[in-house]
């Protein structure tokens, strides 16, 4: 089912790469574009995809290490977070480590259990 959803991408990706490039040589502009171009396209996008993803991904870490619970030398804890003092888990460090679009929308009772 993930690589049938993973083909639809690459097929929408592929058939963009090629409508712009077509579209610029019905403008005038010259276009010798050819398969291998389109894949060289679309591999270029998929290097950035995945190097940004892997930024985004070391980006939440960082915020998910800063709003860590509170411990002390010898592990007491206050049961707060570091960064911002709120009970642990904050609703930071849950925006940081669920599993959702970082970019989305997020309201915090979006994480409250269902009464």
């Amino acid at each position: 089912m993930a690589d049938e959803a993973t083909n639809r991408v690459d097929d929408m990706r592929r058939e963009i790469v090629l409508r712009e490039i077509n579209q610029g040589a019905l403008a005038g502009m010259q276009s010798g574009i050819t398969e291998q171009a389109a894949d060289l396209v679309l591999a270029a996008l998929d290097r950035y995809d995945a190097w940004a993803a892997e930024r985004l991904e070391t980006r939440l870490a960082r915020i998910a290490e800063a709003h860590s619970k509170d411990a002390a030398n010898g592990g007491l804890t206050s049961g707060a977070c570091n960064e911002c003092g709120q009970p642990h888990p904050c609703p930071t460090y849950v925006w940081a480590t669920a599993s959702r679009d970082p970019l989305a929308t997020w309201d915090p009772r979006d994480d409250e259990e269902a009464a």
